[in-house]
């Protein structure tokens, strides 16, 4: 079936050769190209000549090869995203994820962190298989690296920027005992032992040698503030009562 307009056969081009992969703007680019004179030609030219071929490429205003075809995947993009520009808006959905994958693969680092997630997104009995549950109906694999590109993932670049985003917010990810607390996390209304045990092990990077009353300081800031601070906010406070119980000695000694 011949293509009706430039952004017809740019999505039959996407629907037909994005499998299971992650396309930069860039990367869709060359490969619509290759496509358009690739299969669509050997398509066109079973039941026309060539000649017949640059005149149906005339007629979709992709005649000046290079530029019409580069503008006709950047429309295609607009027109399904809303803008062909990445951007560094990401879904809420993909920080779960990236919180999973930690949990799932035990990732010891931010490479194999970036990997795991690639996975988990990438993978057939990964997220895809969750989402396909979810559908009403059976809908084709592109589908879906559509659906990852709305959530703010369009290359693995955008994976990198995303396990970047979330580090920020959980710098402690590869401790082992940070690892166990977002697979077992804390129950409403009661401490979790883990996350008690994970503070004090932070906090004596900065004390290393605590004191009875230091380690019972300690222990009330968690058990006051673990509904309304994280353990990386209650170390910092711990660090302030040190440093003005250390400026009120240093005065006392002056």
């Amino acid at each position: 079936m011949l293509a009706k307009s430039a952004i017809e056969l740019v999505n039959r081009c996407y629907e037909e050769t994005n499998k299971l992969t992650l396309l930069s703007l860039e990367e869709f680019k060359e490969s619509f190209i290759a496509f358009v004179f690739g299969d669509y030609q050997e398509e066109f030219t079973v039941q026309y000549d060539l000649e017949e071929f640059y005149e149906h490429l005339n007629q979709l205003q992709l005649s000046n090869c290079r530029r019409d075809f580069d503008r006709a995947v950047e429309e295609w993009y607009i027109t399904e995203y809303g803008s062909g520009n990445k951007g560094v808006n990401y879904h809420d959905i993909l920080f779960t994820l990236v919180k999973e994958a930690v949990v799932q693969y035990q990732s010891p680092n931010r490479i194999a962190l970036i990997r795991d997630v690639t996975k988990l997104l990438t993978m057939p009995n990964g997220f895809l298989a969750r989402w396909q549950n979810g559908q009403i109906r059976e809908r084709p694999i592109p589908t879906y690296f559509k659906y990852l590109m709305k959530l703010g993932v369009r290359t693995h670049e955008d994976i990198e920027m995303l396990v970047d985003m979330w580090l920020v917010e959980y710098p402690n990810a590869f401790n082992k005992k940070q690892q166990e607390l977002f697979a077992n996390p804390p129950r409403r209304g009661r401490p979790n032992n883990v996350e008690l045990a994970l503070l004090i092990e932070l906090a004596m990077k900065v004390r290393p040698e605590m004191t009875a009353q230091e380690r019972e300081r300690l222990r009330k800031i968690y058990y006051y503030h673990r509904k309304s601070l994280t353990v990386r906010e209650m170390v910092e406070k711990f660090e302030k009562y040190i440093a003005s119980k250390n400026k009120s000695n240093d005065s006392q000694v002056g």
